[in-house]
């Protein structure tokens, strides 16, 4: 009887963690994704600040916030995932960490990614990225990438983002490189 309880209960925890399981995969092959891991382990430090947004998380916040901010509801119901680690600069080789990044902006460049925002500016690094749908009316995923002496910045937004909602996104997230970018839709 006990085994048969057991097995059971197995079973059922299966069956629950395999759609999560699976969603948690899907999102590594949406075209918005962008794999950080590797500047992650550059930094080689636990982040100061890490946001880490998973699908089920955001139809939560959608839910309350629906009730409230019916328009910041709408925007983050559109949101699959999003992931902001901040590092302390003073701990990280950031000459490595913009090699590092440069790859990584190769990458997305041929991955037809647009770049939206560069800076070189002495020890400061920027580069922020839009992956845009096929029909270019919405946004798939940012990408932001920043090192600078005080700090390493990492953003990674994917979803099927409207681009009026860009610097509302930044706002919302407190991520300064977006909530300053305006973007004019031709109306």
């Amino acid at each position: 009887m006990k085994y048969s309880k057991l097995m059971m209960i197995a079973v059922l925890g299966l069956a629950l963690i395999q759609p999560l399981a699976a969603q948690q995969e899907d999102i590594l092959y949406h075209p918005g994704y962008v794999d950080f891991s590797e500047l992650n382990e550059i930094a080689g430090s636990e982040p100061n600040v890490e946001v880490s947004l998973k699908e089920p998380l955001m139809r939560l916040i959608t839910n309350i916030l629906r009730n409230n901010e019916e328009e910041a509801a709408q925007f983050i119901s559109t949101l699959n995932r999003v992931n902001v680690r901040v590092f302390d600069s003073s701990s990280i080789d950031t000459d490595l960490m913009s090699q590092a990044m440069a790859a990584v902006a190769q990458r997305l460049d041929a991955d037809s990614w647009e770049r939206v925002v560069r800076v070189r500016e002495g020890t400061d690094y920027v580069d922020v990225y839009f992956r845009l749908s096929a029909d270019a009316e919405l946004i798939q995923g940012i990408a932001i990438m920043v090192t600078e002496p005080d700090e390493t910045v990492l953003v990674n937004i994917v979803g099927d983002i409207s681009p009026d909602d860009i610097s509302a996104i930044g706002e919302r997230f407190d991520i300064d490189e977006l909530a300053e970018i305006e973007v004019h839709n031709g109306n």
